[in-house]
């Protein structure tokens, strides 16, 4: 009679302990049923927090992928510093440069609507492989120390941001380039006030070209068109400031310049990669090439730095295509 008795006695512990496993994997699938929209709120929250890092980092300082982690993927989310320094114009058309450097924060994120990387904040609106709609931004230093500017205020940082339409329907071909459409509000700041500048248009084709292994070269052409209270920040002179050298001058809206630029990229590790940029801005037939101020119708500018990411994410996924 024990036998019987014994063996109800486990069938009981038995099923005492199999119910909490039943509660988990219930509870896992009503995790897996929630909507996506807590994760896209709080992907627009990080996104908006890493905008103005973004907005000082002239070159894109994206880490690449190489043949292994294209098959494991890269992390969902990266947190380091990307640190970089170069000679730089003081401003579209000077002809003085100065030696600057910039140390930032950075945070890479690759959800399934919203991504935050080294070329901008992107976002899946449209239901098509070919187009991309992301938030790009933009930034420059300060021109306190400009002999052509003797007598006027300095130039404040300059940082831009607006939307950006991307079309990726030519990558299938060998060495094709990327469409990016790019509009942008431009503000100024001396980091106690912020005052608006305008605006730009700023189309540009990207190509990316895979040079084996971890490194990758960027080129890229964009014309840039601008409104004329950015110009006027630029180039205009107030009669109460001219010199014989340097008369009155209106400053009008249009043509701004065109950018040729080169990026080469390697990344050393999982958690370093470096970057070296060259950018060569011509203003020929700008829109105010007349003025006193644009006195150098070529700039070149070079610059290299460092991307360190030392804290990533164990959960993986594809990255995705384009440059």
């Amino acid at each position: 009679m024990s036998g019987p008795i014994l063996r109800q006695l486990a069938r009981r512990v038995q099923g005492r302990g199999a119910r909490p496993a039943l509660r988990s994997r219930r509870r896992d699938a009503t995790l897996c049923r929630m909507p996506t929209t807590l994760t896209c709120r709080r992907s627009i929250a990080v996104g908006c927090g890493l905008a103005a890092a973004l907005c000082g980092v002239h070159a894109r300082a994206q880490p690449l992928a190489d043949a292994a982690d294209a098959d494991r993927g890269r992390p969902r989310w990266e947190v380091g510093l990307v640190a970089g320094g170069g000679r730089i114009a003081d401003y579209p058309g000077a002809d003085q440069s100065h030696a600057r450097g910039l140390v930032a924060p950075l945070l890479i994120y690759r959800g399934p609507v919203l991504r935050v990387d080294g070329s901008g904040i992107r976002g899946r609106v449209f239901d098509s492989p070919d187009w991309e709609l992301d938030l790009s931004a933009t930034g420059a230093f300060s021109a306190r120390d400009n002999e052509a500017r003797a007598g006027m205020p300095g130039l404040d940082w300059l940082f831009g941001v607006g939307p950006q339409l991307v079309y990726l329907g030519w990558r299938a071909r060998p060495l094709a380039p990327t469409l990016h459409l790019k509009t942008r509000a431009i503000f100024s700041t001396d980091f106690h006030r912020v005052d608006p500048r305008g605006a730009t248009l700023d189309p540009e084709l990207r190509w990316r070209v895979p040079l084996g292994g971890p490194s990758a070269l960027t080129l890229s052409v964009q014309p840039t068109w601008a409104t004329r209270r950015l110009h006027r920040y630029f180039y205009e002179v107030e009669p109460a400031r001219a010199l014989p050298q340097r008369p009155a001058y209106r400053a009008r809206a249009g043509y701004l310049g065109t950018e040729l630029g080169a990026t080469w990229r390697f990344r050393q590790s999982e958690t370093l990669s470096w970057f070296v940029a060259g950018r060569v801005f011509s203003l020929h037939g700008a829109a105010n090439e007349a003025s006193p101020l644009l006195r150098d119708r070529v700039d070149v500018n070079v610059g290299a730095g460092v991307v360190w990411t030392p804290w990533q994410s164990a959960a993986r996924v594809a990255e995705r295509g384009g440059p």
